[in-house]
């Protein structure tokens, strides 16, 4: 349910799990986690993260979440929030290739990426409080970084469901298109001829500056 290839010195990680709207669950942390690690011995300048189905992802499978085994809920949050790191602390350049639905932990893996593209018919939220989770404070505080306290509070306290554009106009997008595979392209336009040397060294500026 976590696609994965590597075309053209760029990876592209798919999750794939339509008839639930991408929700992730334990089994998926784990492959995504192993995917992000074999990258690492690739010569990839790029990763694009992205849904299949019409989704990016509705967040964590709360299913799993609602186990009567607080040990066990710690252990897939505690994964989860390990693998959402690994994400954002990759070498090469990320890019959330997003359409539909990114709630939850579909945020976070978002917010991870370097770049974060969507279509008009997104739909951004992080409804933790109303299922009765805490949301990750390091998360947290890369939401704020992004997007300010106010607006975080917004999506944290109030519950709000930002579109496409509003999503944008807090920052918490770069750009919203029509025709996200086609945007995403142009960024990777950029890349694949460079040396990855240079390319790994900008972005660790570009993160750095931020």
């Amino acid at each position: 349910m976590i696609g994965f290839e590597v075309t053209d010195r760029v990876a592209r990680l798919t999750i794939n799990r339509p008839a639930k709207r991408n929700a992730v669950t334990a089994e998926m942390w784990a492959t995504l986690r192993g995917h992000l690690d074999a990258l690492d011995s690739r010569d990839v300048v790029a990763v694009v993260l992205r849904g299949a189905g019409g989704s990016f992802s509705a967040g964590a499978d709360l299913t799993e979440l609602r186990t009567p085994d607080p040990e066990y809920v710690g252990g897939v949050q505690e994964f989860a929030e390990a693998t959402v790191l690994r994400l954002r602390d990759l070498a090469p350049p990320t890019v959330a290739e997003i359409d539909g639905p990114c709630f939850g932990a579909g945020c976070s893996l978002a917010l991870a990426c370097d770049v974060r593209i969507c279509s008009p018919r997104s739909r951004f939220g992080i409804p933790s409080l109303r299922h009765g989770i805490v949301y990750e404070p390091v998360h947290v505080q890369r939401l704020v970084q992004v997007v300010g306290s106010g607006a975080a509070a917004l999506l944290l306290y109030g519950g709000e469901t930002w579109a496409g554009d509003e999503a944008a106009r807090h920052g918490l997008v770069d750009r919203v298109t029509g025709d996200v595979p086609g945007a995403v392209e142009q960024v990777l336009a950029g890349l694949r001829g460079a040396p990855r040397p240079a390319v790994v060294a900008t972005a660790a500026a570009l993160r750095g500056g931020g």
